[in-house]
């Protein structure tokens, strides 16, 4: 009994694959020709799509400096020379955020240097976006208003410890001849000298420091500049037609053994009668 068992387990297998070989087999030349002409119908669709290009700039800026590159100071002047702004009726709102797609920025982990990748539908259009987002991100990153007052104070500061400690340096000097019969009070104050000229130095390196942060930044702070893209990054034409193209065999698949299955259906007479109260359950 468990052999008869087995045996007709195996037949209903075996039916079952052969079904759906035949199944196959009969819609063969749907299953093939309709995604070829899918992706084919795509691919010569996509030349009607408008194209975009991405130039790529790379910076050495901080996390916190390119998170400004999405505040409304950068974005107001670039979406409304760019046209964001027209093409969003006036909308702020609507403008930043369509330009916040074509603007974006990543900053490598490893490297600590910000990618500035710029889109548009023109080569020249792409890299000019870049470069005027560069340049209006600089000139929001150099100090303004009381942050450059509070910088040029401490320069100020700094200039008048520096004359003070020379003035104390230069004294010193002259005084050393003086201090040549005592050991101890020399070299404290050969100590004292070191220790002025050191501060004096220090002094000024801070000064240069804050005077470089006052002005804009310049070609060192450039890795790439923002490149002239030679091909577009979209559409992918190939890509669009292989995708359609899988997508409709795909959904043909689908409705082959969909049919396959509701014509099976309509042949099994209790499966008419299951068909039937289903109808009358929806529509009565």
């Amino acid at each position: 009994m468990t052999d008869m068992q087995t045996t007709d387990h195996y037949e209903e297998d075996e039916i079952s694959l052969l079904d759906i070989l035949v199944t196959l087999a009969a819609a063969w030349r749907l299953l093939v020709f309709g995604p070829i002409i899918a992706g084919v119908l795509a691919g010569g669709l996509s030349f009607l799509w408008s194209t975009t290009y991405e130039s790529v700039a790379i910076v050495r800026l901080s996390e916190e400096d390119a998170a400004l590159l999405h505040a409304a100071p950068v974005l107001d002047p670039l979406a409304e020379k760019f046209g964001y702004l027209q093409k969003a009726d006036g909308n702020k709102d609507n403008a930043r955020s369509a330009l916040k797609k074509d603007l974006t920025f990543a900053v490598d982990k490893k490297t600590k240097l910000l990618t500035i990748i710029a889109k548009a539908h023109s080569n020249e259009g792409a890299r000019a976006l870049g470069q005027e987002a560069l340049s209006v991100l600089l000139q929001e990153l150099t100090p303004k208003g009381k942050d450059k007052d509070r910088l040029l104070k401490t320069i100020d500061i700094n200039n008048e410890n520096i004359a003070d400690n020379t003035d104390a340096l230069d004294s010193i000097k002259k005084n050393v001849s003086r201090l040549m019969g005592n050991e101890v009070v020399l070299d404290s104050g050969m100590r004292h000298f070191a220790s002025l000229n050191n501060e004096i130095s220090r002094l000024k390196m801070l000064n240069l420091d804050l005077a470089q942060r006052l002005e804009p930044h310049g070609a060192e702070l450039y890795v790439q500049e923002p490149s002239l893209p030679q091909t577009r990054s979209s559409p992918k034409r190939s890509l669009v037609a292989v995708l359609a193209a899988l997508a409709v065999g795909f959904g043909l698949l689908l409705f082959v053994f969909a049919r396959k299955a509701w014509q099976s259906l309509k042949q099994d007479s209790e499966s008419l009668s299951k068909i039937a109260l289903i109808k009358k359950s929806l529509f009565e």
